[in-house]
């Protein structure tokens, strides 16, 4: 079964790889970059979902506080308390792990993939200063990767809370040298994934961010002439 899972992967990347030849322009690189436009576009409704989630349960910090406060010796129905509240606002706070959770597995069968794969033209699997996509870049695309990862992780943050939490800084500094230490052994074109995905991450958050904030102004605006009336 696994197995066929690479291979649909192997089979989608040269399906783009046409595309990029029907446009005149046939390279592995854009293949790459095209197909994860196309995962970013699939991914987009669970991307959405978890921001709104993340938001809800942001604003409602301070009612959970003070349940925290109002049950401080009694733990279990002060969660049963925060969880109806959860429920109450339609947040699930587990809803930030589900996007992780389904891109894992199409970075470990687009890794095997990219191991061997069979390059119709082994010329085409150049991108820009990198030889072949299939082995890894040492410099460039590792150095783009820690730079994408810290734009997402940081636009992010400021999207789902509004401000930078003093108590992530560390993971937003240490994740992204992390993944650019671990790109130095990928298959540069599974680093050029992570980078496009990375990069249309950071669009994607800015124009989800200001969706959310102009239905809450537009909430706001309706309970006013709702209360003038």
């Amino acid at each position: 079964m696994w197995e066929s899972f690479v291979n649909g992967f192997s089979t989608l990347l040269e399906f783009f790889y046409q595309v990029t030849g029907w446009l005149k322009i046939p390279n592995y690189g854009l293949a790459i970059i095209f197909f994860t436009v196309a995962v970013k576009a699939v991914l987009f409704p669970l991307t959405a979902k978890q921001m709104r989630s993340m938001r809800v349960i942001q604003e409602l910090q301070p009612k959970i506080r003070a349940i925290q406060e109002k049950y401080r010796d009694k733990p279990e129905k002060a969660q049963r308390a925060v969880l109806e509240l959860y429920k109450e606002a339609g947040a699930n706070p587990l809803s930030g792990c589900l996007p992780l959770l389904v891109q894992m597995p199409i970075l470990f069968a687009l890794y095997q993939a990219l191991l061997h794969f069979p390059f119709s033209v082994v010329e085409h699997a150049r991108f820009l200063w990198v030889p072949n996509l299939a082995r890894p870049d040492l410099i460039g695309l590792p150095i783009l990767a820690v730079v994408a990862t810290f734009l997402q992780q940081y636009i992010t943050s400021l999207a789902t809370t509004g401000r930078i939490d003093p108590n992530q800084r560390v993971m937003m500094y240490f994740m992204p040298l992390f993944i650019g230490w671990l790109a130095r052994s990928f298959p540069a074109g599974l680093t050029l994934y992570w980078v496009t995905f990375s990069v249309v991450g950071v669009g994607e958050q800015l124009v989800i961010r200001r969706f959310i904030r102009t239905g809450r102004e537009q909430s706001g605006s309706n309970e006013v002439g709702r209360s003038r009336g």
